[in-house]
C-alpha cells in the first residue's frame, strides 16, 4: 500500500497538473501505511492492520477525488 502511494505521488508531482488535495490525501495514506509497517514489526498486528485499512480508504477516497 505504501509503494502505491508513494508511485502516485511521484506521478502527481512529476506531471504538468497542478498538486491538490488528493496528493494531500496520498500523501497521509503514505504515512498510514508507514505507520502499519512499524506497528506490525514491533508485534502490534491489530493496530497495524488498522493502519493498513486507514490507508487503503484513504488512497481510495484520493483516487475518487480526481
Amino acid at each position: 500500500m505504501a509503494l502505491v502511494c508513494l508511485v502516485v505521488i511521484v506521478g502527481q508531482l512529476t506531471s504538468d497538473a497542478q498538486v491538490g488535495a488528493g496528493t494531500v490525501v496520498y500523501g497521509l495514506s503514505f504515512t498510514s501505511a508507514g505507520l502499519g509497517v512499524e506497528l506490525a514489526r514491533r508485534g502490534h498486528t491489530r493496530l497495524a492492520m488498522m493502519a493498513v485499512i486507514f490507508a487503503a480508504a484513504g488512497a481510495s477516497l484520493a483516487d475518487a477525488m480526481h
